[in-house]
């Protein structure tokens, strides 16, 4: 061998080991649809039906994919029409004004949008420059609908005649959020929070921001009266009318309150904690229309003969004065696909997941292609972030109460009366998002990982007996970090930490950390630190192998627990940009963009098993070893040519 020949030798052997990805033999992708199909109601309205008699319920859906859906609920016939919105993922407000027309307020894009009700259709989109949110809405006494922005804390004032939109407040001190309440004399009371929390009043009149007054009563104006907390005036500006010409719920005065939000000219409603009571002029007392606790329901209005309207979940709700329970109806029209969050699959060989917020789940039987959406799992609002499976039955831990809930399948649906699915357990409300997940272990406990409350930086482990819902938590397990990945193994734990925190800046002069915990004595076996990253995610243990992989910051780590070191082999590995699945057979399975890849857990290399259509963001491999993959909303069956 020549000199120089020699010398290139040694450079090369001198040189890191790049990895390098093998095509593999052809696979094929055969879409299964796009099973994810719940609502996310976050605003709705009763106004006139203009094609035909009665009334009719318009609400908001929130859609990421298809965009804001407008649904029309026809209350008499029980039938609904969908009407997608040209601007929008979603909204928080929703408002009848002149000339027959809907005022919607949106997000992410910050936009008002106008709805014609004889033409069915949408007619007008004004944006508000600058601004991702506009929140709820409420109508000024200059006859303009104003609505909070975010991330500029502002209020935007839009003249439904002229459809011309300005800014007419802004937050006198740092603030990223702004929400605005009408006042029953047309001014509006502003909330501006996030650094500053500020309440302010806003005047119409003369456009300026004023101190709110200690002395400010709030109620509804209703045929003259002003009625409020304490009692009955004569008109705003009028003195206490002794003894009140309208019934009153009973107790002293401040035990009840009226309900602007879905009093009309008809009737008229207060709220006493459960109880809702109805008065319509002419009649001597009060009728009680409910006396229980509506888990999470939300009131949009009243009918003209007197009726409540609300939505809890995939239903709409009939609250009537001669039913013990609110009529609750399957809102009668499938909307568009959402993208997924969870995904995961069961020995039955169904794909389990659900939507980026409605507290739903879905199955996708993989065999049939058949699907279903439930309904809401639990009372709380938010999102199902993972779900985990044990003796049949399905274990999801959501977001945003800290709840933990059991769901079984094979038995009937009984959610209402918090049966099936069935409470387990709560971490909440100091730990509230599971960022985590959730995990059996090899002793049938459930191990799940949290994010702590708004406004504060932790997090910590949950260990929660699946029968009795007892639970043990391990607060800041590697300091006060949010866990945001978790694998249990037979006598280890293993962590990943963030800087993330609901409601903050990632925690400055930190950086995430991953450690190994002894599963018994909770004693910490190792701990590194990710300098320059902002989360360690992901985290999973190989059966096979019983090497441990993760993801800090998109790049592939892999963790040797029994040398109790990382293994350098993967340092070239492709970006993890998606769910990582292992099959249990020393592979790694995740997506980089559109393409799947298969990395060896012991030697570090890769093959490209296929391009999908799309972005891969979820992976899952069911025991027979089929391969599933989700490309935000739709599901792909992945096998060998």
């Amino acid at each position: 061998m020549s000199l120089l020949r020699a010398e290139i030798l040694v450079l090369l052997c001198l040189l890191p080991v790049l990895i390098v990805a093998v095509p593999a033999a052809a696979a094929q992708v055969e879409s299964l649809g796009k099973p994810c199909r719940a609502k996310n109601v976050l605003a709705g309205t009763v106004i006139d039906n203009r094609h035909g008699d009665g009334e009719l319920l318009a609400l908001t859906s929130s859609n990421e994919e298809v965009g804001l859906e407008v649904i029309l609920v026809d209350l008499a016939a029980n039938t609904a029409e969908r009407y997608v919105a040209p601007a929008g993922s979603g909204s928080w407000g929703i408002m009848e004004i002149p000339g027959d027309r809907l005022v919607i307020s949106t997000y992410y894009d910050g936009k008002y949008v106008i709805f014609d009700l004889n033409e069915m259709a949408f007619a007008e989109v004004i944006d508000f420059p600058g601004e991702s949110y506009i929140w709820q809405i409420a109508r000024g006494s200059d006859g303009r609908v104003y609505g909070g922005t975010y991330p500029g804390a502002k209020v935007a004032a839009l003249d439904p005649e002229t459809l011309e939109i300005e800014e007419a407040a802004v937050s006198p001190e740092p603030n990223m959020y702004a929400s605005v309440e009408a006042l029953p004399d047309g001014r509006l009371l502003v909330h501006f929070r996030n650094d500053n929390l500020i309440s302010m009043l806003y005047d119409p009149a003369t456009g300026e921001l004023s101190e709110v007054p200690d002395d400010l009563r709030r109620g509804v104006l209703w045929h003259g009266y002003f009625v409020t907390a304490s009692g009955v005036y004569d008109g705003l500006e009028g003195e206490l009318i002794t003894p009140s010409p309208i019934p009153l719920p009973p107790g002293d005065p401040g035990t009840w309150t009226p309900r602007a939000d879905i009093t009309r000219e008809e009737a008229l409603f207060f709220s006493q904690g459960n109880r809702i009571l109805r008065y319509r002029e002419g009649e001597d007392g009060l009728t009680l229309m409910n006396d229980q606790d509506l888990r999470g329901m939300r009131l949009f209005g009243s009918t003209r003969d007197g009726k409540i309207v609300g939505v809890r979940g995939q239903d709409y709700a009939v609250i009537t004065a001669d039913a013990a329970d609110p009529l609750l109806r399957p809102i009668p029209v499938e909307t568009g696909p959402r993208p997924i969050l969870p995904f995961a699959i069961d020995d039955q060989h169904r794909i389990w997941g659900g939507p980026h917020f409605g507290q739903t789940l879905f199955w996708l039987d993989t065999r049939t292609g058949e699907y279903h959406n439930t309904n809401v799992i639990c009372d709380g609002g938010g999102e199902v972030y993972d779900v985990a499976f044990l003796n049949g039955k399905v274990y999801a831990a959501s977001y945003a109460g800290g709840d933990i809930t059991c769901y079984d399948p094979s038995q009937p649906w009984d959610q209402w009366n918090h049966v099936n699915p069935r409470p387990v357990a709560s971490v909440g409300p100091e730990y509230i998002r599971p960022v985590a997940g959730i995990h059996v272990a090899p002793d049938g406990m459930l191990y799940s990982g949290w994010m702590a409350r708004y406004g504060t930086y932790g997090g910590a482990i949950a260990i929660t007996d699946p029968e009795t819902g007892e639970t043990e938590l391990i607060e800041n397990p590697l300091g006060e970090q949010a866990v945001s990945g978790l694998a249990v193994g037979d006598d280890a734990l293993y962590i990943g930490t963030t800087l993330a925190a609901n409601g903050l800046a990632n925690k400055p002069d930190e950086a995430p950390r991953f450690g190994m915990l002894d599963l018994a004595t909770r004693e910490l076996l190792f701990q590194r630190t990710f300098e320059g990253a902002s989360e360690v995610a992901r985290v999973q243990q190989d059966a096979a192998t019983g090497r441990v992989v993760m993801s800090v910051g998109g790049k592939l780590h892999v963790f040797d627990p029994a040398a109790k070191a990382f293994v350098t082999e993967f340092d070239g590995a492709p970006t993890v940009n998606s769910q990582i699945a292992l099959p249990g057979d020393g592979r790694a399975l995740y997506g980089t963009g559109a393409v799947l890849h298969a990395i060896d857990l012991t030697s570090g290399a890769v093959t490209e098993v296929v391009t999908l259509p799309a972005n891969v963001t979820h992976v899952a491999v069911d025991s027979d070893g089929s391969i599933y993959v989700a490309c935000s909303s739709e599901v792909f069956r992945v096998t060998d040519d």
